[in-house]
């Protein structure tokens, strides 16, 4: 984040492009911070069925300080990634020699495995949700406990998942036009996919945070 706003600044590519690496990185965190969350919710069901009381009180806790702070700053993250994208686009513009330049590419390359990191990471966490599900349940066979784990638990790890397919295939379109525009030696950026992403990740952040009310542990 831009907090220093006197910097200079111009239109030069790679800063777009490591603007988009950091916010991604944020946008991961947070998620993976909602995740880890989520899975404290079931922990504590766990240890309360179990009637271990100090860990299931822990684990709640730890539910409420990981996801609703998580849910609250992506929407502060997404106003500052657009605000710190119009502070780049008010300073000058560069000449196409250092647009068309190997630098850039590389950088188009590192912006492409970012999404592709974010998006393994969320799928990959999704599958753990599930799977936790699964253990769960196999678990309270094995100690003949009743698990109430609540009708909201169900489709979570999904959400993640079809969260981390969307990472996937914006951030391959995303590639594939900026390496167009860095071959014309016109580059801009793709203010379009910004828009359709930030409406999947308010989408999906409302669907958990709708969730996250009704699995309160």
């Amino acid at each position: 984040m831009m907090f220093l706003k006197y910097l200079p600044t111009v239109q030069e590519p790679r800063l777009y492009m490591a603007l988009e690496r950091t916010y991604l990185g944020y946008f991961k965190l947070l998620f993976l911070s909602i995740g880890t969350g989520l899975l404290s919710a079931r922990l504590a069901i766990l240890f309360k069925a179990l009637h271990y009381a100090a860990l299931g009180h822990f684990f709640t806790e730890l539910f409420y300080w990981l996801s609703w702070p998580a849910i609250a700053l992506i929407f502060v993250v997404g106003f500052r990634f657009m605000s710190d994208l119009e502070y780049i686009e008010k300073g000058s513009p560069v000449a196409e020699k250092e647009i068309i330049d190997p630098r850039v590419y590389m950088a188009a390359e590192r912006t492409f495995l970012a999404w592709v990191r974010t998006g393994i990471g969320l799928i990959a966490f999704g599958f753990v949700i599930e799977k936790f599900d699964f253990f769960l349940e196999q678990l309270s066979i094995m100690l003949h406990t009743k698990l109430v784990m609540g009708a909201g638990f169900s489709g979570m790890g999904i959400v993640f998942i079809l969260l981390g397919v969307t990472n996937l295939v914006i951030g391959g379109i995303n590639f594939i036009r900026t390496v167009k525009k860095v071959d014309e030696g016109t580059y801009h950026v793709h203010k379009f996919l910004y828009g359709l992403y930030g409406v999947i990740l308010l989408s999906i952040t409302i669907v958990l945070a709708a969730m996250i009310i009704h699995v309160s542990p």
